[in-house]
């Protein structure tokens, strides 16, 4: 390689880190106002259906008033603990106790159109309600059950979307937890940036606790390995143990 292409190629990674530094700089600085100018920015783009959080706010009014506990996870949940980024889903878990499965489809199938024939064997098999939304958006539920899910319910918190409700979303530790678990592609992105948006005031000693059982259920063990030598980069030094607001 000549010098002058080395030269070009360290003037251009210099730049990409610069870039990157500065877009740190901006999420972690970024104040709730400018944040809800930029939600309806990125998602009205691609919304010939309907506004996507509008769509989960009448399902969260649907299950307030049929007594089922929930909060929004996935793509709902990141842009307000991570990055504003495009997601064409709504991802929630409802928790159902053991026993009250047929009584909570029924109030799902009264709202939801299901997207698969079997919705009664994957509600109580697989644990998932796959569906569509009046407005044909796609809606991803995960039926919970166990200690853990009933802890992320308690840690939910309600989230100023521009809307006339705030939205039920899962706490910033969670969206962690669960993105760990997955841990594809996508998810260890997201979780650089919730990281770097929130990660000094996160309790990471809860999220290694509540991480070590799921993912020896997993098998994934090594995904807390990864996740710590993130925390480490993105976090140097001791951090606090506290949760975002």
């Amino acid at each position: 390689m000549d010098i002058e292409t080395l030269r070009n190629r360290i003037d251009r990674e210099w730049g990409y880190r610069r870039a990157e530094e500065l877009r740190v700089r901006d999420l972690k600085n970024q104040t709730h106002e400018q944040w809800l100018d930029t939600l309806p920015y990125v998602h009205y783009v691609k919304e010939p259906t309907g506004y996507l959080f509008q769509e989960a706010a009448e399902l969260q009014k649907m299950l307030d008033k049929n007594g089922i506990t929930f909060c929004f996870i996935g793509g709902v949940a990141l842009q307000r603990w991570g990055e504003v980024r495009q997601t064409n889903d709504i991802d929630l878990t409802i928790f159902c106790e053991l026993g009250e499965e047929s009584n909570v489809l029924e109030v799902l199938d009264s709202y939801l159109e299901s997207r698969i024939a079997d919705t009664r064997e994957m509600f109580v098999e697989g644990r998932m309600y796959l569906g569509h939304s009046p407005k044909g958006k796609q809606v991803d539920i995960s039926i919970g059950f166990t200690p853990y899910e009933k802890r992320m319910m308690a840690r939910s918190v309600e989230a100023d979307f521009g809307l006339e409700i705030p939205l039920r979303i899962c706490s910033a530790l969670d969206l962690i937890v669960m993105k760990t678990v997955a841990g594809r592609l996508r998810d260890w992105a997201d979780i650089q940036r919730i990281i770097q948006r929130s990660g000094e005031t996160m309790d990471w000693d809860l999220v290694y606790a509540e991480l070590a059982p799921l993912l020896g259920m997993a098998y994934r063990d090594e995904n807390l390995t990864r996740l710590k030598k993130m925390v480490d980069e993105e976090n140097p030094g001791d951090g606090s143990k506290h949760q975002p607001e």
